[in-house]
């Protein structure tokens, strides 16, 4: 048999390892898995049944934590004792329906009488002040303002230990109602005024 020695040379010889750089790291070598990669680099791969196993035995641990004091604090370790010391509920009687079955209470009712049942002798009337000064000219103009608001009003004078004060009145109304109807209209325009009765 003759062999080819002219090509036997190149056939034995290795290729050439070509250099690396010096500053970049070696490739790794690990085998790829299925799945696709995560930020971290490694691959994940869901698995259901690890998953529902998991799940079922977190919510077990969950349910223990939560309900097994109560259940070693229910169960008595000496059933002879059990029924000596379980708490027995106080029997409660409620009185009340009782005693105010049985009493009567007084209420005093005149301020929720008809103001028709009032006679003639005993007749009130209510007057509402807007406001009061010390100079007569003031209290003209707010007189002024009020008629001009469709509100009849008067000035009334008084002398007092203080001095002299003119009052400007609103009324007299007979029935309270109507005079906190006034007292309405006179707060709508920022005048806080007071009831006076007579």
């Amino acid at each position: 048999m003759t062999k080819d020695f002219a090509n036997r040379g190149r056939a034995e010889k290795a290729p050439a390892k070509k250099a690396r750089p010096a500053g970049k790291p070696r490739p790794s070598r690990a085998t790829p898995t299925r799945g696709k990669p995560t930020r971290g680099g490694r691959n994940s791969v869901f698995h259901g049944p690890s998953f529902s196993s998991g799940t079922i035995f977190g919510a077990i641990v969950v349910l223990l934590a939560a309900y097994l004091p109560g259940w070693m604090n229910d169960q008595p370790s000496d059933p002879a004792v059990a029924g000596e010391s379980a708490p027995r509920s106080p029997n409660v009687t409620f009185e009340f329906p009782d005693l105010l079955k049985d009493s009567e209470i007084q209420v005093d009712t005149t301020p929720y009488q008809d103001n028709t049942a009032v006679s003639a002798t005993q007749a009130i009337s209510f007057r509402v002040q807007a406001a009061s000064f010390r100079e007569a000219k003031d209290a003209n103009e707010m007189r002024a303002r009020l008629i001009l608001l469709n509100l009849s009003a008067t000035v009334v004078t008084k002398d007092s230990p203080t001095g002299t004060w003119h009052r400007v009145v609103l009324g007299p109304f007979e029935r309270r109602v109507d005079a906190n109807r006034a007292l309405t209209k006179l707060r709508e325009q920022g005048i806080s005024g007071v009831i006076l009765q007579d």
